[in-house]
């Protein structure tokens, strides 16, 4: 069931605001199109914004990606990187679907499995008012948490992005995909204490300040993140320091996932980076973890609509197919070169052997979905 979307901007803003809980924890999702400022639902659904926040306070959603999109009905994201690779998640929550808010137009829900207490890390944000997806006294529906407070145009534009199949999905796959640089706790008063041109500047000023203390330096760090300004190499292996400093492994671990992916051996401060790997990640060998990271997967290029698209783009389509062909045969010939090395455990073996596998699954899925786009297209055409 699909419901039409408002054609009203000022009817939708209402949607958004009426009827719904009191103001509570703000966190800044800063994605490929831009920032989205999420308001949480602390008092009404406790058991999922704690877990949500644990989520975000992990730096678990960094590199991850809204892998699906319906255009009158909502976006989801929160379990699979720009790679359409499913990341590992913990323990699930107990379903709050009847306390109390609804599955209104701009409201952040959590996504889960036909179990009605399987949710975890995945979340889907309403384009529209669905009711349906709400719970009742007989049957658990899917749990509302918060809402969208700011950013909604991004959200709407996310939602009318063409869609395809690819990676493990057959459909509504956005194309391009939009990702996540962050999420992170929004805190207006110090985030808004500088002009916007001036916050990155002074926000790495309070970070530098703060070098001695990892508590401190944490926090403006995670300032700086909801800021939604860029985070570096240097910035990124602070925040690692920190957060091994601090036991918080989960958080040191996902930031060090994010440098690795950024750098190379060359980079300054890549041995302190491979050290602390092999601190806060003792059953990964952070030599592996470099050496996969140095293998440069390809972005999956758009395929174009055979039932549409003009000659031009059939052709400017089958060139980037071409090209990440080529550059994905690279990229397996890199971790067959990984998976042929006698130092690995038999994890990161495992490991090396299921990435290798995903992409020839992947290159596959992209050859049959471009071709059955040339056939739609021939018989437009008429040949």
């Amino acid at each position: 069931m699909r419901v039409s979307r408002s054609a009203s901007i000022t009817a939708s803003l209402i949607a958004v605001g009426f009827g719904l809980p009191a103001l509570g924890t703000e966190v800044a999702v800063c994605t490929d199109l831009g920032p989205v400022t999420l308001e949480l639902f602390d008092e009404q659904t406790p058991l999922h914004v704690a877990n949500f926040l644990e989520y975000v306070d992990q730096g678990f959603y960094s590199g991850t990606v809204f892998h699906r999109v319906i255009d009158g009905f909502m976006i989801q994201g929160g379990g699979y990187d720009r790679q359409l690779r499913e990341k590992t998640t913990r323990s699930p929550v107990a379903n709050e679907s009847r306390n109390g808010p609804s599955n209104m137009r701009g409201t952040l829900a959590a996504a889960r499995t036909n179990d009605p207490h399987s949710a975890a890390a995945q979340f889907y944000i309403n384009l529209v008012d669905n009711p349906r997806l709400d719970g009742t006294e007989q049957d658990f529906g899917y749990t509302v948490f918060g809402r969208v407070v700011d950013g909604m145009d991004l959200v709407d534009q996310m939602g009318s992005l063409p869609t395809r199949g690819a990676g493990p999905f057959p459909t509504d796959v956005p194309r391009p995909l939009v990702g996540v640089d962050s999420i992170a706790r929004l805190d207006r008063s110090v985030v808004e204490t500088w002009p916007a041109d001036e916050r990155a500047g002074a926000l790495r000023d309070s970070i530098a300040a703060a070098a001695e203390n990892p508590s401190e330096t944490l926090s403006w760090i995670g300032h700086y993140r909801a800021s939604c300004a860029g985070m570096d190499a240097e910035l990124l292996l602070t925040e690692a320091r920190a957060a091994a400093a601090l036991l918080r492994t989960p958080r040191a671990k996902a930031v060090l996932d994010e440098y690795f992916a950024l750098v190379t051996d060359e980079a300054e401060g890549y041995a302190e980076a491979l050290e602390l790997y092999a601190h806060v990640a003792p059953g990964v060998a952070p030599e592996t973890v470099a050496r996969f990271g140095q293998c440069e997967a390809a972005e999956l290029p758009q395929v174009p609509d055979g039932e549409f698209a003009p000659m031009q783009e059939m052709v400017e389509g089958q060139a980037a197919v071409r090209e990440f062909m080529e550059q994905s045969d690279g990229y397996l010939d890199c971790l067959s070169e990984i998976i042929d090395e006698e130092d690995l455990s038999d994890e990161q073996h495992a490991r090396v052997v299921r990435e290798h596998n995903r992409m020839v699954t992947l290159m596959e899925q992209l050859a049959e979905d471009f071709n059955a786009q040339v056939r739609t297209f021939r018989e437009r055409e008429g040949q």
